[in-house]
C-alpha cells in the first residue's frame, strides 16, 4: 500500500515542478535575457521483493536547468559589440560627412569665393569695390573655418559626454556582475552546488548590456564565477573584485584597480565605447587636424605674401590674417598632462614650415627620474625627436616643420604634454585687414634695362622672395620704407659675365657686401641673378697676399727673339707666391642634423683657378675665381721704339711687326701720341686673340676714376694667373707700370734686354695672382688654418663669411653686351601694379601642404573625400553587422528562448501526469478504506 501511494506521491512532485517551471517560462516569456528552463527527472532506486525480484519505486526531480548553448551566448555578446561599435561610429560620422559636403557648411565654396574675388581685385588694383570684396572674403573665410571648428568642437564635446556616460555604465554593469558572482556563489553554497538559474540569466543579461558598451572576454570558473578582461587582457572583474573607469582631462579612459591607475584608450575596443573612440581619433581629431593645417596654410601663406607687397599708400604690407605664431595661439597648443606641481611649466608651440606640417598630435615626455625627454607622433607612434634638458631655458626642440619653445618652469621627470600644433588653427583664423588700402598688390621692386643698352638682354620685373633673412630678422634691402637698400645695378663686363654693384651713388656703384664679382652668364638662357636660399653665405677672397700685394717686384725672363718660342727654365712665369693653407668645411645635414667636415689642403702657388675648382667640388659649395690687374703710365723711348719692343700676356704678343719685324705693324699707334689709342689697339688684340679668350681673358680701354689718365683693365674670369711681360731695350728708358686692381702698389715694368747680346730677349716680367669667392649653401661653414688666410681673410671674424640672400630674385636673358647695364629699384609709383596680387591669387594651385604635394583646395577635398569614404562603408559594415546580429540573436531564442506553443503543450502533458498521479493515489486511497472496512 505504501509503495503505490508513495510512487503516486513522487510522481505528483514531480509533475508539479514540471508545471511550475512551465508556469515559469511563460510568466518570463517576454522578459530580456531569460532563458528557458527545463526538468530533469531520475528514476527512484529500485526495492528488493524478495524471489520475485526488483520493483520501483517512484521518480525525483534531479535538476532544473537553462537551455543554453555558451558558443551562441559568447557570439551574441562578440556581435552585440560589433554592431554597437559601427552603429555609434556610423551615427558620429555622418554627421561630420554631411558637414564638410554641404555647400552652405563645407569649406569648397567659401576657398572658391575667397579665391574668386582675389582674381578680381588682381584684374584691376586700383578699384577700390574690388579690394573692398577681398576685405569682406577675408572676414568671410575666417568666419567659415571659425563656425567648421565650433561644429566640430560640439561634436568632440558630445563624444567626450557620451565617453563619461558610457564608462560610468560600464563601470555600474561590472560592479553589478562582481555582486551577481557573490549571490551566486552564495546561492550555491545554500543550495547544494545547484545554479541559481534566474541570477545567472541576470549575469548573463549583465554581461550582454555590458558588451554593448565594450568588447569583454569572459572566463567562467570552476566555483561558477566568471571573470571579465578587456583590451588586451586587463582585468575588470576577477570574482567579486572589481575595477572602474574614469576619463582624465584629456579624454583619456583610465581604468583604476586599487590605488593603480592605467590609460587603455588605446587597448580597449568594441561597443559604444569603442565606436565613440574609434570616431573621435580616427575621423574627428584628424579632421579637426587637418582643416587646422589648411587654416594655418592659408593664414601663413597669405600674411608672408601680402606683407612682400606694398599698398596704396607706399607701406609694406601688413597681415591680412592674425599671426598664426601669436603667444595665446602658441601657448595652447599645449595640453598639460597631470603633472607634479609646481604649475609654473612655460611651454608653447611655434610653426615653422608649413610644408613640414602633419596632422598628428604629439606626445612629449620627460622619462621618470630623469632628464631625457621622447617626442612621439601619435598618428604612427614614431619617435620623432628625443634628447637630453640641461635645465637652462628658455630652450627649443625642433620637429615635423614646428618648435617646442621651454621658456621657463620647473620641468622634471614624469612631466607629459599633448602637444597639437594644428587642432585649433580653424578656430584662431580671424581677418587682420580692415581697410581695402591697405592690400599689397604691388611689388616692391621695380627693374629697368638701360636705353643705351647695345645687346639684345632683357631683365624681368623681379619677385620678392622673402622680407626676412633665416633667423626672422628684416632684411636690410627692406629694412628702409620706401627705399630699396642699397639699389643695385648689374653691369655687364663682357657678353659672358657681369658684376652686381651696390648703386647708392649712380656716379661711382660699388660692390655689395658680400661682393659679387665677374659672375657668369649663359647667353641665350634665363639666368638667375641672385640665390633663392635664405641660408647661404659667401665668403669674398679679401686675402693680404691676392692679386699684386705689396713687396712684390718684377722679375727677369729670357726668350729666344721668335717670341713665344719654347719656354725655358729663365724664362718660366713668376710665381704668384700664394702660400699653401687649409680650408675646413664644416656640413650640417638639414634633414638630419648630422655633422660631417671636409678639409681641402690648397697647393702652394696654385691659381685662383685651380684652387677654385677643388672647392667646386664639394657638395653645396661653390666657388667663383677671376683674376684683375691694370697697365697704366705707358712710357717707351722714341729711339728705341721698334722691334723686339713688345709687349705679352700670357705667352700672346701684343705689338704686331712688320713682314721684316724690323719695324711696328702701320696700325699700331704710339703711346707717346696717345696712350689711349695705344691702350684701344692692346684691347682689341687681347680680346680678338682666341687663345685668350679661351683662358677667359678680356681688356677693357679705359681711364683711372679719379685722375683721368688712360689705363688698360684686364680681367681673366677663369681665375688663371695673369702673366704680364714687357720686352724693350735697356738702351732707353722704357717701362710700364702694373698693378691688380684693387689699390695695392705699382710693380714697374723696364726694358731689360740688352742690344749686345745675340740670340735672347730679356724680359721684365711679372705676375699678378687672382681671387677666389666661395659661395656656402645653407648649414655650410668656413674655418681656415691659418684662422687670417693669406687668401681669404681672418675667418674668426663675424662677418667672414657674410649672407647672400638679399630677398628677392631677377632674372636676364638675351645676349648683353659688354657695357650694358641693367637696374634694380624700389617701385614708388605702384598703384597700377598687380604682381603681388597675381602672387597671392596662384597660391589657389601652389601646392603648400605635405611637403609640397597638396593645395589648400587639395587638402580640404582629400579630408571630405577620406570622411565621406568612411561614412559610406561605416554604413554598409554597419548594416552587415546588424543582419549577423539578428541572425545570432534568432539562433539564440530558437534555443533558449521561451516557445509559447511548446510552453502549451507541455502544461497539458504535465497536468495529465499530475492528473494521473493524483489518480493513483486516489486508488491507493480507496484500497486503504477497502482494507479498513474489512477490519
Amino acid at each position: 500500500m505504501s509503495g503505490i501511494l508513495s510512487n503516486a506521491i513522487s510522481g505528483l512532485q514531480a509533475s508539479q515542478n514540471a508545471l511550475r517551471t512551465a508556469g515559469h517560462n511563460i510568466s518570463n516569456a517576454n522578459n530580456a535575457g531569460y532563458t528557458r528552463q527545463e526538468v530533469n527527472y531520475a528514476t527512484r532506486p529500485e526495492q528488493n521483493i524478495g524471489s520475485a525480484g526488483f520493483i520501483g519505486s517512484g521518480v525525483t526531480t534531479v535538476s532544473i536547468e537553462r537551455i543554453v548553448n555558451e558558443f551562441v551566448t559568447a557570439q551574441l555578446r562578440q556581435d552585440t559589440s560589433t554592431f554597437n561599435q559601427l552603429d555609434k561610429y556610423n551615427s558620429n560620422i555622418g554627421k561630420l560627412d554631411k558637414l564638410f559636403a554641404d555647400v552652405s557648411t563645407g569649406l569648397t565654396g567659401a576657398l572658391q569665393t575667397f579665391f574668386a574675388s582675389m582674381q578680381n581685385g588682381a584684374n584691376d588694383p586700383s578699384s577700390t569695390p574690388g579690394r573692398q570684396l577681398i576685405v569682406t572674403e577675408v572676414e568671410s573665410l575666417s568666419i567659415r573655418f571659425n563656425n567648421l571648428y565650433q561644429r566640430m568642437d560640439d561634436v568632440e564635446k558630445s563624444v567626450n559626454r557620451e565617453i563619461n556616460t558610457v564608462t560610468s555604465q560600464m563601470s555600474s554593469l561590472a560592479q553589478s556582475i562582481a555582486s551577481l558572482n557573490q549571490a551566486i556563489a552564495d546561492k550555491r553554497a545554500s543550495g547544494d552546488g545547484n545554479q541559481p538559474n534566474d541570477l545567472m540569466d541576470k549575469r548573463d543579461e549583465a554581461l550582454r548590456k555590458l558588451s554593448e558598451l565594450v568588447s569583454l572576454q569572459v572566463i567562467k570558473q570552476d566555483d561558477g564565477d566568471v571573470n571579465i578582461f578587456i583590451g588586451n587582457g586587463q582585468p575588470l572583474v576577477v570574482g567579486t573584485q572589481v575595477s572602474s573607469f574614469g576619463v582624465s582631462n584629456d579624454g583619456k579612459i583610465q581604468l583604476k584597480s586599487n590605488a593603480s591607475v592605467a590609460d587603455v584608450t588605446a587597448q580597449i575596443s568594441g561597443g559604444q565605447i569603442g565606436g565613440l573612440l574609434s570616431f573621435r581619433e580616427q575621423v574627428l581629431y584628424p579632421s579637426m587636424n587637418e582643416l587646422g593645417r589648411i587654416a594655418l596654410a592659408i593664414a601663413d601663406q597669405f600674411n608672408t605674401q601680402q606683407q612682400q607687397g606694398i599698398d596704396l599708400d607706399g607701406d609694406y604690407g601688413q597681415k591680412l590674417f592674425g599671426d598664426i605664431n601669436d603667444p595665446v595661439s602658441a601657448a595652447n597648443r599645449v595640453v598639460h598632462g597631470q603633472n607634479a606641481q609646481p604649475y609654473d611649466r612655460n611651454i608653447s608651440v611655434t610653426i615653422d614650415d608649413i610644408s613640414q606640417l602633419t596632422t598628428s598630435d604629439y606626445r612629449f615626455e620627460i622619462v621618470p627620474n630623469t632628464s631625457n625627454y621622447v617626442i612621439t607622433r601619435l598618428s604612427d607612434k614614431n619617435v620623432v625627436e628625443q634628447g637630453t634638458l640641461t635645465g637652462a631655458y628658455p630652450a627649443t626642440i625642433s620637429f615635423d616643420g614646428v618648435t617646442v619653445n621651454l621658456t621657463s618652469g620647473s620641468f622634471q621627470g614624469g612631466d607629459t604634454f599633448t602637444l597639437q600644433p594644428t587642432k585649433q588653427g580653424s578656430r584662431d583664423i580671424h581677418a587682420e585687414i580692415k581697410r581695402p588700402e591697405d592690400l599689397a598688390f604691388a611689388a616692391p621692386i621695380r627693374t629697368a634695362g638701360n636705353t643705351s643698352n647695345s645687346g639684345s638682354g632683357l631683365i624681368n620685373a623681379g619677385e620678392v622672395l622673402s622680407l626676412v633673412d633665416i633667423d626672422g630678422n628684416r632684411l636690410p634691402a627692406f629694412s628702409t620704407p620706401g627705399t630699396l637698400s642699397p639699389p643695385i645695378i648689374i653691369r655687364f663686363t663682357s657678353e659672358t659675365t657681369y658684376d652686381v654693384l651696390d648703386n647708392s651713388d649712380p656716379a661711382n656703384p660699388k660692390d655689395l657686401v658680400p661682393a659679387m664679382r665677374d659672375q657668369t652668364f649663359i647667353p641665350g638662357a634665363s639666368n638667375n641673378i641672385f640665390t633663392t636660399d635664405v641660408g647661404e653665405t659667401r665668403v669674398t677672397g679679401n686675402g693680404d697676399r691676392l692679386g699684386l700685394p705689396s713687396g712684390r717686384v718684377a722679375q727677369t725672363a729670357t726668350e729666344p727673339p721668335d717670341l713665344p718660342g719654347p719656354m725655358t727654365a729663365a724664362s718660366l712665369p713668376q710665381s704668384n707666391g700664394y702660400l699653401a693653407e687649409q680650408l675646413r668645411f664644416t656640413i650640417r645635414d638639414p634633414q638630419t642634423g648630422a655633422i660631417t667636415n671636409k678639409t681641402i689642403t690648397t697647393s702652394p702657388g696654385a691659381s685662383a683657378a685651380q684652387t677654385a675648382a677643388r672647392i667646386s667640388a664639394l657638395s653645396g659649395v661653390s666657388a667663383n675665381a677671376f683674376t684683375t690687374a691694370t697697365i697704366t703710365d705707358i712710357n717707351f723711348d722714341t729711339t728705341t721704339y721698334a722691334p723686339p719692343l713688345q709687349l705679352s700676356v700670357n705667352g700672346e704678343n701684343l705689338l704686331e711687326y712688320n713682314f721684316a719685324n724690323n719695324a711696328f705693324a702701320s696700325d699700331v699707334p704710339n703711346p707717346n701720341v696717345s696712350e689711349a689709342e695705344f691702350n684701344d689697339y692692346i684691347a682689341e688684340r687681347i680680346n680678338s686673340n682666341e687663345n685668350l679668350k679661351a683662358l677667359g681673358i678680356r681688356a677693357q680701354s679705359t681711364n683711372h676714376p679719379i685722375t683721368g689718365m688712360p689705363e688698360l683693365r684686364l680681367v681673366a674670369s677663369s681665375g688663371v694667373n695673369l702673366d704680364i711681360r714687357l720686352s724693350a731695350s735697356n738702351a732707353g728708358i722704357n717701362s710700364i707700370d702694373v698693378n691688380d686692381g684693387t689699390g695695392n702698389p705699382n710693380v714697374r715694368l723696364t726694358g731689360q734686354d740688352d742690344p749686345l747680346t745675340v740670340g735672347t730677349v730679356e724680359q721684365s716680367t711679372v705676375t699678378v695672382g687672382g681671387r677666389v669667392d666661395i659661395t656656402m649653401a645653407n648649414g655650410i661653414s668656413l674655418q681656415t688654418s691659418p684662422t687670417n688666410s693669406p687668401l681669404f681673410g681672418d675667418s674668426s671674424l663675424p662677418d667672414f663669411a657674410s649672407s647672400s640672400f638679399l630677398g628677392y630674385q631677377v632674372a636676364i636673358n638675351g645676349q648683353p653686351k659688354a657695357g650694358d647695364t641693367f637696374t634694380v629699384g624700389f617701385n614708388s609709383n605702384g598703384k597700377n601694379d598687380n604682381r603681388n596680387a597675381l602672387a597671392m591669387t596662384a597660391l589657389d594651385s601652389i601646392k603648400t601642404l605635405q611637403d609640397g604635394t597638396l593645395s589648400f583646395a587639395d587638402g580640404y577635398s582629400k579630408m571630405v573625400e577620406e570622411v565621406g569614404t568612411k561614412s559610406s562603408l561605416s554604413k554598409i559594415n554597419t548594416e552587415a553587422s546588424k543582419s549577423l546580429l539578428e541572425q545570432t540573436q534568432t539562433m539564440r531564442e530558437g534555443i533558449s528562448g521561451v516557445n509559447l506553443d511548446e510552453e502549451a503543450a507541455d502544461l497539458i502533458k504535465f497536468q495529465q501526469l499530475y492528473q494521473a498521479n493524483a489518480q493513483v493515489i486516489s486508488v491507493a486511497r480507496e484500497l486503504f478504506d477497502t482494507l479498513l472496512n474489512s477490519l
